[in-house]
């Protein structure tokens, strides 16, 4: 049997790790978050811009112009494209992180469920102890009582 020392030891650390892991994978959620709102809001611009050259395209546009917002549309899908790289390692990186996450809590469970045990066994020994001592107890009265009657 597992020393109660150690074994809460394990279960202290545990505990520890899957609060740590929680907390990362808190920042990891909130950082894809951080990254998909940029994303759409990046994309919102383009289509703002592409709006833009449209309706100035309708009502007559000079060239320079033409070309500034040409070039500003491919600075935006650059971005985007960019950006659409960051939002896919975020969601790795939260995939990685709810892993370790999930990894965390069932060693945790684990430990848990064997303290648990451990308990159950120490309480159990120790009311079959008790158990004893009291049968042993009055045993020795019933003799005591039968011996001070035979005399």
């Amino acid at each position: 049997m597992p020393n109660t020392l150690t074994l809460r030891k394990l279960l202290d650390l545990a505990e520890k790790k899957s609060k740590e892991s929680a907390k990362k994978l808190g920042k990891l959620n909130f950082q894809h978050l951080e990254a998909e709102k940029k994303l759409n809001l990046l994309l919102q611009y383009r289509q703002s811009y592409q709006t833009r050259l449209q309706n100035l395209s309708q009502n007559g546009i000079n060239h320079v112009e033409l070309q500034n917002f040409i070039r500003f549309v491919d600075k935006l899908d650059t971005a985007i494209s960019e950006q659409r790289l960051a939002v896919k390692h975020a969601v790795n990186s939260r995939n990685t992180g709810n892993s370790e996450y999930q990894s965390c809590q069932r060693r945790l469970n684990s430990y848990d469920t064997l303290s648990q045990r451990y308990q159950k066994t120490a309480q159990l020994i120790q009311t079959k102890a008790e158990q004893k001592e009291l049968d042993e107890f009055i045993s020795n009265r019933f003799i005591q009582n039968n011996s001070n009657n035979e005399k």
